[in-house]
């Protein structure tokens, strides 16, 4: 008769009893409420239905089930996340094949995927744009210049490159280009080639000013203020001919700080953000601004908030109507100095052919001296896909 080792029985036991904790963790914390709440930023779920003993009340609960509620919703999850993704990070440098965010080399975060849009596949322009994707691009921005033409009005467009487009030499080696002309470049040389539509590229502004500095977040798809001023300085020296009025304000002007912040928005993506830090660099003015904040009130579907504004006594400024992304926040503080009266407006980006709003009413209402359209480059690029119609207010 075998009898088994006193310290077999112990091991047996032991792992019985871990096993029968782990199974029964995750049910106990979603009972009794003590697993922690992580954040992620994942598109969040829908609340679990209630239960209810009729025919169209274990419909709903059998639809989330079946739906995945489960897997987005299970006790730790966001703790197993967060410590997969840090480990992957900080150890083998690069995240799951389908994360929304890649890692590059020195621990540089990229934006990979937003919305449906594959920035790799832009970058790496395998496929180039055909002259029908480039025709369709510029129509669009050709027919609001000419909108604008015919009151006066005066029109730039303004793309903010992507942070790979800023900083290629980060990436990691599967994003190499592999075309011979990226997709911006072609875009940029159909608006150049035309002329009709003033067209300013902050890609040639940021490369200067990156040297000796970081212009971009390393772990945020966004510009810092580094990256944000001598933009902001391209487009006054673009309006300029316009209106001479105007002229850049120096870097000189400011005191610039720097202090180390939570992680940017690709670090809060996977759940980081607590543990990946990055450097806040804010400009601080010498001498107090002059313009002043003001809530012009307009709204409606296709804006993502209310319409902001600035005001500055001086009627011998021009007047502005800005249409943007989130790239322009931080735009603003240097940019209302130039305006008597500037109106900024966050709209929807225009995804899968669909157009961004331009807003002809407010523009009516406002009567500016120009429009400026501040587009991200991977929603600039958007416009070169097949338009599709959509109901108003819709993205």
């Amino acid at each position: 008769m075998n009898h088994s080792p006193p310290g077999r029985r112990l091991i047996a036991l032991c792992s019985s009893a871990l096993f029968c904790l782990a199974i029964a963790l995750p049910l106990s914390a979603q009972l009794l409420h003590f697993a922690p709440r992580e954040k992620l930023g994942e598109a969040t779920s829908t609340p679990f239905p209630e239960a209810a003993l009729n025919p169209a009340g274990i419909q709903a609960v059998c639809r989330a089930l079946t739906g995945g509620w489960l897997d987005k919703n299970f006790p730790f999850r966001g703790m197993l996340i967060r410590w997969h993704n840090f480990t992957s990070t900080s150890l083998f440098g690069s995240l799951s094949g389908n994360a929304p965010v890649v890692v590059g080399k020195e621990g540089w975060l990229y934006l990979a995927k937003d919305r449906g849009i594959d920035l790799e596949a832009d970058h790496r322009s395998v496929a180039p744009l055909t002259a029908e994707d480039l025709d369709r691009l510029h129509a669009v921005y050709a027919e609001r210049r000419a909108w604008l033409a015919e009151r006066g009005i005066a029109y730039l467009v303004v793309i903010a490159p992507n942070k790979s487009s800023v900083y290629p030499e980060h990436l990691p080696a599967s994003w190499d280009q592999a075309g011979r002309t990226s997709h911006l470049e072609q875009a940029v040389e159909r608006f150049r080639r035309d002329g009709s539509v003033d067209l300013l590229d902050l890609r040639e502004p940021l490369m200067q000013a990156k040297v000796g500095r970081e212009v971009f977040y390393r772990t945020d798809s966004h510009w810092n203020a580094y990256g944000a001023f001598p933009s902001y300085q391209a487009i006054i020296e673009r309006l300029a001919p316009r209106f001479p009025v105007l002229k850049p304000m120096r870097e000189e002007d400011f005191i610039v700080q720097e202090y180390a912040h939570l992680g940017g928005d690709l670090s809060f993506m996977v759940g980081l953000e607590d543990l990946v830090l990055d450097n806040k660099v804010l400009f601080f003015a010498r001498k107090p601004l002059k313009a002043r904040g003001i809530t012009p009130g307009a709204v409606r579907p296709g804006y993502v908030q209310p319409a902001q504004g600035s005001v500055r006594e001086d009627a011998s400024l021009p007047r502005a109507i800005f249409f943007h992304d989130s790239y322009f926040w931080e735009l603003v503080p240097f940019l209302g100095e130039h305006f008597s009266r500037a109106v900024y407006v966050w709209v929807r980006p225009g995804l899968r052919g669909a157009k961004s709003l331009f807003d002809k009413e407010l523009i009516e209402k406002e009567r500016p001296d120009v429009v400026v359209e501040e587009i991200a480059e991977r929603f600039f690029l958007q416009g070169t896909m097949p338009p599709r119609e959509i109901k108003e207010g819709a993205e």
